[in-house]
């Protein structure tokens, strides 16, 4: 690999934000008369994340030397952030999964070598085929369960067996905003483009992707301030994102809803909201300017601890500076973080509604998609089985999030543990680590539980360690695929993404897997003429276009820049922004954001607000494995305030106990002044005991052991629409190791 150890560093440590682009900072030194004669350059897409970034590859002698962003890409407009020019190493990494592997350890657990032993993949195929036909004969296609994003051929596939139990991990990640979203606006989910670059004030509860290095939306931020765009974040910490704002509120972790209700109040009650776009294009403001009148700055200053005229100043910025959009993504504030995260969401877009920025340029956008068919669509397939169980997860009893797909994986464990409503005794696992569980000792231990597990993956995850028979996916850039530009769609747009070199070990693509999986069951006919490029063959032909074309394309790319057209009409049942939500008093919900409050108080026992975030150069628990990013991150730590830490007789670099209500882990202490004194937070990803990652492994803690994971039921009854998991609504105490 030719980038050196200097640029990376040097790429990784320019503050967060500057990390992340432009020529300055190239990582990768490809000479210009080698690129001139003998260098290949094969464009594709970046995985590493779900950005999708669109690029270029540089292959020289079979081997990839250099990853650039596609300027004519909507998303990467030439740049990769540092997670993306990483995908190099996660190639090339030593520890990569190389071939199916079948565990001779019947015993499983942290520490424990499960004895893989190397098999073919058509003993693989016959393995996973036989034990997952007799459980199903046995107990039933309820007791095989799914684990992954949803995607078309796995769908397909859990179909045909007959199971309910395909479980994602979106109640940890975005619910809150999908569900929301759908009901208010989109009728399916959250829109996933914003463009900032247009906006005139960018106001962030919780948001800090330039901190995370997400590509896409930080171009668009930075390009915002450098046109005079006001920047005011609020966050505990002072984030990257907030060293760049014109105003940081260290705003009291868990009342954002209420600093939000006061905005919507001062907006309306002082006359200052878009009348023509609330009158053409939304309804219900009639009822939200009723229930608004008790939640005054005054009121929202004693429970935020932000001085009412703070916040009647921001409300008048907000609706004084058009466009203004409120950014966020997933995690920030208005994702599954505390018991009143949806409500936040649902005040956010009303917020956005009365200054007139959805689906409009300077705000929220509802991608501009190239039209894909469905897979069952390309392929009809025979009837499939109709379940004969309800969900383990208790999703179908959420009838707006059942409608998304995108569900519940946090009450899986408990279900699995205690064994109702039914037994699980097999799962087939993809990309899913247990990191990303709450609770995640619960989760092993009820993994540990399932009798058959088959585990899809490139690296060796602790997933994979408590995996039976392990089938290794291709790396990204061995991959086959088409990519719509859903990160960043004004315009339809499509990317190729095309093996860059061929593939280093015995793997296959996920695609390819899950039909053969399917065959060797029997189940043959359900995937008949399917293949992934047929499929993707049928998606191109619906837009009027093929993969030798988009093979020829000088670019990699298909489509065509159109000028944007405001949506006039929205996908609710009134055909407009439903600011009172007639979707959620439907179901049972409130349809106005009425204030509750989060659902952990801090206590003498547990005094600390805890929050979490994730380094700029890693993707969850994915990348600690490379040498370079662990080099400029070797372990997770917990950010502490001077004063507090001086009273807990903790200096920085001294290692603390941080413990919850359900367990405590060991952290290395950040001590900054940019924390609020009463919140700590801690890096998320670590803490790896897969022995299979060796630079990874026994670096940091993973802060999920300290996340209690609720049940479906105590998630019906705080009537939350979403199943969020509140994966930040807790309170810690710390103490020195």
């Amino acid at each position: 690999m030719a980038v050196s150890r200097r640029e990376f560093m040097k790429l990784s440590g320019a503050g967060a934000i500057a990390l992340l682009f432009g020529d300055q900072f190239r990582a990768f030194e490809v000479l210009a008369q080698e690129k001139a004669l003998d260098t290949k350059i094969v464009h594709t897409v970046c995985q590493v994340c779900s950005g999708g970034c669109a690029m270029k590859a540089y292959v020289r002698e079979g081997r990839l030397v250099e990853l650039r962003g596609n300027p004519d890409d909507q998303i990467s407009r030439g740049i990769l952030c540092v997670k993306g020019i990483s995908a190099i190493q996660w190639l090339y990494d030593p520890d990569r999964i190389k071939f199916p592997l079948k565990r001779t350890n019947p015993e499983k657990g942290i520490g424990v070598d499960p004895q893989f032993v190397r098999i073919s993949w058509d003993e693989a195929y016959s393995t996973v085929a036989k034990k997952f036909n007799e459980y199903r004969e046995k107990f039933g296609p309820e007791s095989i369960a799914f684990i992954m994003r949803p995607q078309g051929f796995a769908q397909r596939l859990a179909k045909a067996i007959g199971t309910p139990n395909y479980i994602s991990h979106h109640n940890t990640c975005y619910t809150t905003q999908e569900v929301v979203w759908g009901a208010t606006v989109t009728g399916k989910g959250k829109p996933w483009t914003q463009d900032y670059a247009n906006a005139k004030y960018i106001l962030s509860f919780g948001w800090d992707m330039p901190g995370k290095a997400k590509n896409m939306q930080t171009q668009n931020f930075l390009k915002a301030i450098d046109k005079g765009a006001k920047v005011t974040v609020l966050d505990p910490r002072y984030t990257p994102t907030a060293t760049k704002a014109n105003l940081w509120i260290p705003i009291k972790p868990g009342t954002d809803l209420a600093f939000a209700l006061a905005m919507i109040n001062v907006i309306i009650t002082q006359n200052l909201y878009d009348k023509q776009f609330v009158n053409d294009f939304t309804t219900g403001f009639d009822e939200v300017k009723e229930f608004i009148k008790p939640y005054t700055p005054q009121w929202a200053s004693k429970i935020t601890e932000v001085p009412a005229a703070t916040i009647e100043k921001v409300a008048k910025e907000f609706a004084a500076n058009k466009p203004a959009v409120i950014a966020t993504h997933k995690r920030d504030a208005a994702g599954p973080n505390y018991a009143n995260s949806w409500r936040l969401a649902h005040a956010q877009v009303i917020l956005m509604g009365l200054v007139g920025t959805i689906d409009r340029l300077g705000g929220h956008i509802m991608e501009r998609m190239p039209k894909f068919p469905s897979l069952d669509s390309v392929f009809p397939p025979p009837p499939y089985p109709k379940p004969k169980a309800a969900r383990v997860d208790g999703m179908e009893k959420f009838p707006l999030l059942l409608k998304t797909g995108k569900g519940s994986f946090s009450t899986f464990h408990r279900a699995v543990l205690e064994g109702k409503p039914y037994p699980i005794k097999a799962a087939l696992v993809r990309k899913h680590n247990v990191f990303a569980f709450p609770d995640a000792p619960n989760m092993v231990e009820a993994l540990k539980k399932l009798e058959f597990m088959v585990v899809l993956d490139v690296h060796p995850s602790e997933m994979i360690q408590l995996a039976d028979i392990v089938l290794p996916d291709h790396h990204p850039l061995e991959g086959s695929a088409i990519s719509g530009r859903q990160y960043f769609g004004l315009y339809p747009q499509v990317a190729i993404q095309q093996p860059v070199i061929k593939p280093l070990y015995e793997t296959k693509g996920f695609r390819a897997i899950i039909p053969d999986i399917g065959k060797a069951m029997g189940l043959g006919d359900y995937f008949k003429d399917v293949s992934p490029g047929a499929y993707d063959e049928a998606c191109l032909k619906a837009n009027g276009t093929s993969m030798e074309e988009l093979k020829k394309s000088p670019n990699g790319l298909w489509g065509e820049a159109k000028p944007f057209v405001p949506t006039k009409e929205f996908n609710t049942p009134s055909k407009k922004i439903e600011l009172y939500a007639s979707e959620f008093k439907k179901y049972g919900y409130d349809p106005l954001p009425a204030w509750k409050e989060k659902k952990a108080k801090v206590s003498k026992e547990y005094p600390l607000y805890f929050v979490t975030t994730r380094p700029s150069v890693f993707i969850h628990s994915t990348l600690q494995n490379l040498e370079y990013n662990i080099q400029v991150y070797p372990e997770n730590q917990c950010f502490i305030n001077t004063e507090t830490a001086k009273k807990l007789g903790v200096k920085n670099g001294d290692y603390v106990m941080v413990e919850s209500p359900v367990n405590k882990i060991k952290v290395k202490a950040k001590v900054t002044e940019g924390i609020r004194p009463d919140t700590v937070c801690v890096d998320h990803g670590f803490g790896h005991w897969s022995k299979g990652m060796t630079k990874a492994y026994g670096k940091g803690s993973n802060e999920g052991d300290l996340i209690a994971a609720q049940s479906a039921q105590e998630m019906l009854d705080a009537n939350d629409p979403t199943m969020s998991e509140n994966m930040n609504d807790l309170c810690v105490k710390v103490y020195k190791a």
